[in-house]
């Protein structure tokens, strides 16, 4: 009887160390799995920006025209932009439209396919924010030009969603400029823009990529279009002023 016991005890004891395995296996099991799932992610979000431009283009709602060609003797002007989904390439052409009524002649055209600038007086140049910085067409533009550049008169803007709505405050203002545009200035210390535009731009889910629709989501990225009409003819005034 007491060997019977024993017998059924061992028993016992292996079945519930079986199960005490089985248990820490599922658990490492699953501490790995959530472990590949992070790795996952962080390689996403480290490669992404090195490999979004050559996956993602070409980009959307491209305008490229020229206007004020009857403004004779007016200076010519070359807006240069990059835009992702089209929301930069509406602002530029609002600018092109405020100084072509300003005398001015201007082509607008996407910045990776200009190839020569020497036929302008002066070149505005302009980017989305894009994952915290210029994307590569307006930034390639600038690099590859810098020495001309340098000779010549330059404006700068980005459109972004730092300044939507109330958050459009002077301090506001500086530190979007100390974030998106002092750092490619910094590439470029040749090159003094007259003046640095900050416009606020548009940003919808709908348009975006897969990966970019995931990375926005985690981030809780503010949806909406804060284009300011505005704001976008008051630069242009602005350089217009600058350009006489």
């Amino acid at each position: 009887m007491a060997l019977l016991i024993t017998s059924s005890n061992y028993l016992q004891f292996r079945k519930g160390g079986f199960m005490e395995r089985k248990k820490r296996e599922t658990r490492l099991h699953g501490k790995r799995t959530m472990l590949q799932t992070i790795v996952a992610l962080a390689v996403v979000v480290c490669i992404y920006p090195l490999t979004a431009h050559a996956v993602l283009d070409p980009p959307t709602g491209i305008i490229e025209r020229s206007c004020g060609e009857t403004n004779v003797g007016g200076k010519k002007i070359l807006i240069a932009y990059a835009t992702k989904h089209g929301a930069t390439s509406s602002i530029a052409a609002k600018i092109a439209d405020v100084l072509c009524q300003e005398g001015f002649q201007v082509d607008l055209k996407l910045a990776r396919k200009v190839t020569d600038i020497s036929a302008y007086d002066a070149l505005i140049v302009g980017s989305p924010v894009y994952i915290g910085g210029w994307l590569r067409g307006a930034r390639q533009f600038l690099h590859k030009n810098q020495d001309v550049l340098a000779n010549m008169k330059v404006a700068v803007f980005i459109t972004c969603t730092y300044l939507k709505d109330e958050n459009d405050t002077p301090d506001r203002r500086a530190h979007a400029k100390e974030l998106y545009i002092d750092p490619i200035l910094d590439e470029l210390p040749d090159i003094a823009p007259i003046s640095c535009g900050i416009l606020s731009g548009e940003f919808l889910y709908r348009e975006l990529y897969p990966v970019e629709y995931i990375l926005m989501k985690l981030a809780k990225f503010p949806e909406g279009d804060f284009r300011n009409e505005e704001k976008i003819t008051a630069w242009a005034l602005e350089i217009s002023a600058l350009l006489q």
